[in-house]
């Protein structure tokens, strides 16, 4: 797909990317994609700016980071939630103001664990407790990993993650990661059921 199919359908955060790069670097390929915007694209350009700058920091930061959570999910999950929301789109608007307020009930941290995707975020409840305070430089490692397991390995772990004091948690995922990826889920399997 060419760069200016692409622009049209390119999200918020991604244009003010763009528009970051163009100004920082006006030599660059991204000041010429600036550039070979009609003036009415520059206009809604700018006033996208515009709305982006005049919305809470709080917000912007829960946009940049859903944005950026959305980016990592592998191309079947970003397909499966474009056919959840298209789903949800056709449901009366009661029943989206229904879901959205159950979902708005959940423990925040529940509720950021959907950002993981429909396959992690639904098993996120069970293995939030273990993978909660995980430091940021093993977290794609993890996720990985997480991605990588078959659905009863993810709920051994899960098991495992509530049977497991807070102390222990990271020994644990440690030696979750310790095992070669083809064993973790007989690894798993025998530690739940021995």
């Amino acid at each position: 797909m060419r760069r200016a199919e692409r622009r049209g359908r390119l999200p918020c955060a991604a244009l003010l990317l763009l528009a970051a790069v163009a100004f920082a670097q006006p030599a660059d390929d991204g000041a010429q994609a600036l550039a070979s915007l009609a003036p009415a694209q520059r206009e809604a350009l700018a006033r996208r700016v515009a709305e982006w700058e005049a919305l809470p920091e709080a917000m912007r930061r829960e946009r940049r980071e859903a944005w950026q959570a959305w980016r990592a999910l592998p191309a079947d999950e970003r397909d499966r939630m474009r056919a959840a929301r298209e789903a949800w789109r056709a449901l009366p608007v009661a029943e989206q103001q229904a879901l959205r307020a159950r979902f708005d009930a959940l423990d925040a941290g529940i509720r950021r664990g959907w950002l993981l995707g429909p396959v992690l975020g639904a098993d996120w409840p069970r293995l939030h407790a273990l993978f909660a305070q995980v430091p940021p430089d093993e977290r794609e490692a993890l996720l990985a990993a997480l991605r990588a397991l078959p659905p009863q390995a993810r709920a051994d772990l899960g098991v495992l993650a509530q049977r497991t004091p807070p102390q222990d948690r990271d020994a644990l995922r440690h030696a979750l990661m310790s095992q070669p990826q083809a064993q973790r889920a007989d690894w798993l399997r025998r530690r739940v059921a021995p």
